[in-house]
């Protein structure tokens, strides 16, 4: 069996060289030398000892993406499937291997993940998935073990993250609606305890400032705990309000909600979403929609996590990216709908 010695030999170089050249580093090797050693590992059937290799750079060469609650109807969607193909395409890419983590919940959390860590199964973390809890989160953060978080963040402590921008994709949705006639607009947020809870609620307040809309609580439902969906009884207590549009991130939910309330999109009230599912397009009345730009924020939170193993941390520690608005046939102008104001 072929050695590193024998490499250097037939290429004629130092194992020094043949060592960089196998690891990548750290010393960079010239084109044409790097061949000859390749050339030679290839003539005398020489396979680096993985395991070994890890092992003297203290890598595993494997990055772990913990998703909470899997086995749930949001997380079973095909709604993180986007997130997990950036996250893939970007590890191939670098040379890393992707292991998925589910079954942190039958721990608190930081138990499960300081496991994972002190195992040296992987070399950083990737957190995807709002019910993951966040001290557990700041706790790896600031022992130094590298981290990143997916679409939020956690405000006011240092954990990297990368994300579409909240604010702006609610911001362009609500004034997609006043733009269209609309001014009775109503709101379905999620819980205020997540950062896009928050987000979302002040991009719409904004919009409907600057329209000189005035901001009416009674067309807005924003649960006290964290809920996925809204409940039929949240809908129709904004219908009994008023409301003539309706801004929502569970679209496909609400609109099940609608039409079993005997209401038409977009007859008798428009529908926007606040972050494009997989069913918006296919729907039997497709809908208005922002689009999160889920692939690359998957692709850029492996490229920033390689970053923090490499010892490199970027500048910035939150990337935020802008949402695309996706204008079908939920939201048409008010106008064209035929509507008189309420008296």
């Amino acid at each position: 069996m072929a050695t590193i010695r024998d490499i250097a030999k037939k290429a004629g170089v130092s194992v020094a060289t043949v060592s960089y050249v196998i690891n990548g580093g750290p010393r960079p090797v010239a084109s044409a030398t790097r061949e000859r050693v390749l050339q030679a590992m290839e003539e005398l059937n020489y396979h680096p000892n993985t395991s070994a290799r890890q092992l003297a750079r203290q890598r595993t060469e494997a990055i772990g993406v913990a998703i909470a609650g899997l086995g749930e109807d949001n997380f079973s969607s095909a709604y993180f499937l986007e997130y997990i193909r950036g996250i893939s395409y970007a590890a191939e890419m670098n040379g890393y291997n992707v292991l998925l983590l589910t079954n942190q919940r039958k721990t608190d959390g930081l138990v499960f993940y300081r496991a994972i860590a002190r195992s040296r199964l992987v070399d950083g973390l990737l957190f995807l998935g709002s019910s993951i809890p966040d001290p557990a989160v700041i706790a790896l953060a600031r022992e130094g073990f590298p981290v990143v978080m997916l679409a939020r963040h956690i405000p006011g402590h240092v954990v990297y993250s990368v994300e579409q921008d909240y604010y702006q994709g609610a911001y362009t949705a609500t004034r997609h609606l006043l733009e269209r006639g609309y001014r009775r607009i109503g709101f379905l947020g999620q819980a205020l305890c997540f950062n896009y809870g928050i987000e979302r609620l002040q991009a719409y307040r904004q919009a409907l400032s600057e329209a000189q809309v005035p901001y009416e609580p009674r067309w807005v439902s924003i649960p006290e705990t964290p809920r996925d969906n809204p409940t039929p009884e949240e809908v129709a207590s904004l219908l009994a309000a008023g409301v003539e549009a309706l801004l929502t991130d569970r679209e496909a939910v609400v609109l099940a909600h609608l039409r079993a309330l005997g209401r038409r999109v977009p007859e008798d009230v428009a529908l926007v979403g606040l972050d494009e599912s997989e069913l918006g397009a296919v729907l039997e009345v497709p809908l208005t929609t922002v689009r999160p730009p889920k692939f690359e924020v998957g692709k850029q939170a492996v490229e920033m996590l390689l970053r923090l193993i490499a010892g490199d941390p970027p500048a910035t520690q939150q990337v935020r990216l802008p949402m695309e608005l996706i204008v079908r046939q939920s939201s048409p102008p008010r106008q064209r709908l035929g509507r008189e104001e309420p008296v």
